[in-house]
């Protein structure tokens, strides 16, 4: 096996921060090397500038080399959508080029420098469009490339956190909320799908109730949905969530012994694709 594959090297990308942690492949992997650094975002530049030359210039370090490289972005470095594409628009490129459009709509002509995902799913149901910033896309594959790294995966923390938690999601419909300091990504989940989904930059977690009332309001739901699984690994205190209406169930991931804890930088957002 070649050596560059015998190390995973995940890192985690958000406005302010940037941690990246180091395992060795195995039955129970072990992390060999961690970083975490806090900064600020350097203004009149993109949001992911500063982490991303962060990032470059740790991976000129020998403690990274020889790896495959996991990347997970931050939700707020992303733009999500849930669309219908019917059963006339069959090729991937004319769901795209719909999905662009409709884009377009809401943000502009940025919409044109945004690499677009959309999901698999079965003919006439809704799919998550996902976008990014190809500056930010190309950026981080030129970085990796240029230190002969391998990059593997590129995902939004929605992705990784839904396949992490989508089986403890028992109560149908739900909300899923996926919390980041000072941001919170509310995904509609109903009949097994993404149904809605809204990213809400916010000043504290108490203010939870109220933005899930507003998006309630805005669903197609016929009566608002009352259920809500929180993933916060970051919030020490859940008892700061106002006692409403809602039913909060925590989703929390079992962290091995020598892993950084959760609530540690962005390594919260690395365990619920590591482990």
């Amino acid at each position: 096996m070649s050596p560059s594959l015998n190390n995973r090297l995940f890192v985690a990308f958000s406005p302010t921060r940037l941690s990246m942690l180091m395992l060795r492949r195995g039955l129970k992997p072990k992390v060999m090397a961690k970083f975490d650094e806090t900064f600020v975002p350097i203004a009149n530049q993109p949001t992911w500038a500063t982490a991303l030359d962060r990032f470059t210039q740790q991976l000129s370090l020998p403690e990274w080399q020889k790896a495959e490289v996991n990347i997970v972005l931050s939700n707020q470095f992303l733009r999500f959508d849930v669309m219908n594409f019917g059963t006339q628009l069959k090729q991937y490129a004319a769901k795209e080029a719909f999905a662009r459009y409709a884009l377009s709509q809401t943000y502009g002509t940025v919409v044109e420098q945004w690499t677009l995902r959309i999901q698999s799913a079965q003919k006439d149901s809704l799919r998550l469009v996902s976008a990014i910033d190809q500056t930010l896309l190309h950026g981080l594959q030129q970085a990796c490339a240029a230190h002969q790294l391998k990059l593997k995966l590129v995902t939004p923390y929605l992705t990784s956190a839904f396949n992490r938690f989508q089986k403890q999601l028992n109560n149908d419909p739900a909300w899923l909320v996926i919390h980041e300091p000072g941001y919170s990504l509310l995904v509609l989940v109903s009949a097994g799908q993404f149904a809605a989904i809204n990213g809400v930059p916010h000043d504290t977690i108490n203010e939870l109730s109220v933005l899930l009332d507003r998006e309630n309001l805005l669903s197609a739901l016929p009566e608002p949905c009352s259920n809500v699984y929180l993933h916060a690994p970051t919030l020490t205190n859940h008892s700061a969530i106002p006692k409403t209406q809602y039913q909060f169930n925590k989703l929390e991931l079992a962290v091995p012994e020598g892993f950084p804890s959760q609530a540690d930088g962005l390594f919260s957002i690395l365990l619920s694709e590591c482990l």
